[in-house]
């Protein structure tokens, strides 16, 4: 630190130097335990027990939503058909969807792309093929990934 400032005072001069220095000084740290902190509220959530969990009804409600409106402009790349078991749907319920998809898959032996229907590990699909076509659809606008 004080070679910090003795670099100050030889490029830029005794004015500079001092003026770090004083500014260095007189800053206030702000403490989260002080009074003048806004604090965010408690709430009692159900879900962050030991023995609690979400309620996979109204999950499942939000993934039917999603599905009939926000699915038209928005996706979720990040989520597979997978880790919807257990969660909102059953195993047979997420092959069922996953096959309603089809995917880009490939290449086949003669090198060429194909499609095939969706599985269980896929991704669930995008509305756009590329971030172009979404901007386009969009008035320029990409839809943020949910």
């Amino acid at each position: 630190m004080a070679a910090r400032f003795q670099g100050l005072i030889r490029s830029n001069g005794l004015a500079a130097g001092a003026a770090a220095v004083a500014a260095a000084s007189t800053a206030k740290v702000t403490f989260l335990d002080e009074d003048d902190v806004v604090h965010p509220p408690h709430y009692p959530w159900r879900h962050l027990g030991y023995f609690s969990s979400f309620d996979h009804a109204a999950l499942r409600r939000g993934f039917q939503v999603y599905r009939e409106v926000c699915a038209s402009c928005h996706s979720l790349h990040l989520i597979r058909f997978r880790e919807l078991v257990g969660v909102t749907h059953t195993k047979e319920e997420v092959k069922q969807m996953a096959m309603e998809v089809d995917v880009l898959d490939g290449p086949n032996d003669e090198g060429e792309m194909f499609e095939r229907p969706g599985k269980p590990y896929d991704i669930l699909p995008s509305p756009y093929p590329n971030k172009e076509a979404g901007r386009a659809a969009n008035g320029g606008a990409y839809p943020p990934d949910l």
